[in-house]
């Protein structure tokens, strides 16, 4: 942990990182109270939903075009230079009269911000390989995902406060600083990675001659799936993981529909419980990133979602039997083991997979999974309206059996294969 404290580069790219998140936050927020003003507040709404929904779509893409990127840190900065004139520019609009038309270019602002914030984000992992070392890498993702979940209960905050003293104009021109320092803080670090670089070269994926986009494009979506399919763990990996997320996904969503049906299944009130939920997750998820740094070092990740997997039946289990306590319990645990899985799966990705097509591969796992958890929870938001409640919990928690025993036996094959 020392190692990785006194690495300034990581530590600075942490913090530059952290800084946008908060721009992000705040920017959120604002444009959100914004819509609400508005007479037409529900196509506003409905425009700000779609600017955030479809960049997770565009994962793989972006990946694609990170990983065949020859210079990727003077590229970073041109993102973060974008960035930085598209709030700039949108602050100058923010001085009009509130309109349809201003909401509709900040959700276009919005969406491209996003499309080259992922952009950035690709580039910047293939260049993660030669700043945190191999062995270093499940500490350093167990590490930014705690300060992440902490600084974002902060971040929640004081946006809050932020928009409700500060103009819209205002909001959008700090928004705009916080880039700034981002390309301030890359400016800082770019003779560093350039000599970094120069030690150590990163392979650059190429297209080949003559071939066109859209076919090297489906060409690389084939090699994702090969490479991913190539590591014993992660082919038993993509089939439990989305499933285990898309279950906890919809606990909040069931909760719902229970206290709606049962006023007694409450903790005091609803919102109190609705409330035990969130904080059992967030509580649970940045307990067990801190443990992802020592005690879950010593597990693998196939142990680690072996035992998340045991505790899904548990849960719905608890559910079933409205027996709260219990419940919540077992959600906390489940939150606090699956945090600890996500840096191991992480390391996995980026220690095992080609450098060359690593930001593809990991943004492709990582739409595979989300796409997973959206799909679902919509699937259970129409299923809650025609279906039983107890029907459906009956049916998870028979799911969450077959996702326990496949856990078990893909475990045992890995074994096996490396026997």
């Amino acid at each position: 942990m020392k190692k990785l404290l006194s690495n300034k580069i990581f530590m600075l790219v942490f913090a530059s990182d952290m800084l946008s998140n908060f721009g992000d936050v705040l920017y959120y927020l604002a444009l959100m109270t914004y819509v609400l003003d508005l007479p037409d507040a529900k196509i506003a709404i409905a425009l700000v939903s779609v600017s955030e929904t479809l960049p997770i779509l565009t994962g793989f893409l972006m990946g694609y075009l990170a990983d065949r990127t020859p210079d990727k840190v003077r590229t970073i900065l041109y993102t973060m230079a974008f960035r930085t004139g598209l709030y700039a520019l949108l602050g100058i609009a923010m001085g009009f009269r509130p309109s349809l038309g201003i909401a509709l270019l900040a959700s276009g602002i919005n969406l491209l911000s996003d499309l080259a914030g992922q952009y950035e984000n690709s580039l910047y992992t293939p260049l993660s390989l030669r700043i945190v070392a191999d062995e270093d890498r499940e500490v350093a993702f167990s590490f930014q995902r705690a300060v992440s979940s902490i600084f974002s209960i902060g971040f929640q905050t004081a946006g809050a406060m932020l928009v409700s003293v500060l103009s819209y104009r205002a909001i959008a021109w700090l928004n705009s600083g916080t880039f700034l320092v981002c390309l301030l803080t890359m400016l800082f670090l770019h003779p560093s990675l350039a000599r970094m670089l120069a030690q150590r070269p990163l392979k650059i994926e190429q297209r080949a001659e003559g071939e066109s986009f859209l076919s090297d494009l489906f060409k690389s979506l084939q090699t994702a799936v090969r490479e991913c399919l190539a590591l014993p763990e992660l082919r038993t990996i993509m089939v439990i993981v989305p499933l285990i997320n898309a279950l906890f996904s919809v606990v909040p969503i069931l909760l719902t529909v229970a206290i709606n049906r049962d006023p007694h299944f409450v903790l005091i009130n609803p919102a109190t419980t609705l409330a035990a939920v969130s904080v059992s997750m967030l509580v649970g998820g940045i307990l067990g990133s801190v443990l992802g740094m020592t005690v879950f070092k010593r597990l693998g990740i196939m142990r680690m979602i072996q035992f998340t997997s045991l505790l899904v039946p548990l849960l719905f289990l608890g559910f079933y039997l409205r027996f709260l306590p219990g419940f919540f319990v077992v959600l906390f645990v489940a939150m606090l083991l699956a945090a600890g899985v996500n840096p191991k799966l992480n390391a996995l990705i980026m220690n095992r997979l080609p450098e060359e097509k690593i930001a593809m591969i990991s943004n492709g796992i990582g739409t595979y999974f989300h796409l997973g958890t959206l799909v679902f929870r919509l699937l259970v938001s129409a299923l809650v309206v025609a279906v039983p409640l107890d029907m459906l919990l009956l049916g998870f928690l028979i799911l969450g059996i077959i996702v326990a025993v496949y856990s078990s036996l893909g475990q045992g094959l890995i074994k096996k294969k490396m026997a």
